[in-house]
């Protein structure tokens, strides 16, 4: 039987993750780290010229209530992976909770514009494929930066296009025009993207004036992923408190 080119991809990338050496604890695999390097230097300089300059004005033109509307927004629409992700990993309390945001942002928040379910004490969670996969054991593979996509590692990699699958988004059709499905959907990843990059822009310039922004940006996202698969308990090990904080970096 022939096995699909992406899935034979994931397979051998997941093998390699499950079967290579694995880190002490404490250090993160980074055998890569040249290209990694190069990569960070490239969307440094895209965020500079490009990324960072659209995001000022977009900041310019959008008041910070319009901003945090699109926030609410664009979070509630994410609520069906993270329900997915939920129930994969045997989360059952922590599904009803995604449920019932997802029911009352809906509705009583007006189509996810407000986060109506935080004002009834339901917290928000986020949890993705990568994350399934670590809670099924998977090991992460090493440290990789992406042009553009940034900083993931193979199984994370991986797992994104599940969590793509898996979001009804990916299927909506809308007036059954492939162009109008494609204009919709750019301009929502465009617009979570610049309304991500506004609210992080402190921890960007914190994170630019690291010493060793490169090795600051490593373990911010190996502490922040595991902190995310334990459900938000941190390994005090791999902890770095003097970093600033990326763990809600979802957009």
């Amino acid at each position: 039987m022939k096995m699909p080119a992406g899935a034979a991809l994931a397979s051998l990338v997941l093998t390699a993750c499950a079967t290579g050496p694995a880190p002490a604890p404490g250090e993160i695999a980074d055998p890569y780290e040249g290209f990694n390097r190069k990569m960070f230097a490239f969307n440094n300089g895209v965020d500079k010229y490009a990324l960072g300059p659209a995001a000022d004005a977009y900041k310019t033109v959008t008041p910070e209530f319009a901003r945090a509307r699109v926030g609410d927004f664009l979070r509630n629409l994410s609520s069906p992976v993270t329900l997915a992700n939920d129930v994969l990993q045997a989360e059952h309390s922590r599904a009803g909770n995604t449920f019932a945001r997802f029911g009352i942002n809906t509705t009583v928040g007006l189509l996810g514009l407000w986060d109506a379910a935080d004002h009834f004490g339901l917290e928000r969670h986020t949890e993705d494929f990568g994350q399934t996969l670590a809670v099924w054991g998977v090991d992460s593979g090493p440290f990789l930066v992406m042009p553009l996509l940034g900083f993931t590692n193979p199984r994370d990699l991986v797992a994104a296009g599940v969590d793509w699958a898996l979001d009804p988004l990916t299927w909506v059709q809308i007036d059954n025009d492939s162009d109008t499905d494609f204009a919709v959907k750019a301009g929502l990843g465009i617009l979570g993207g610049l309304n991500a990059r506004v609210a992080f822009d402190k921890q960007l310039d914190a994170l630019n004036a690291q010493p060793q922004p490169y090795i600051a940006l490593r373990r911010i996202y190996s502490s922040a992923r595991q902190a995310a698969i334990a459900n938000g308990k941190v390994d005090e090990d791999t902890a770095y408190d003097d970093l600033p904080d990326f763990d809600e970096f979802e957009e």
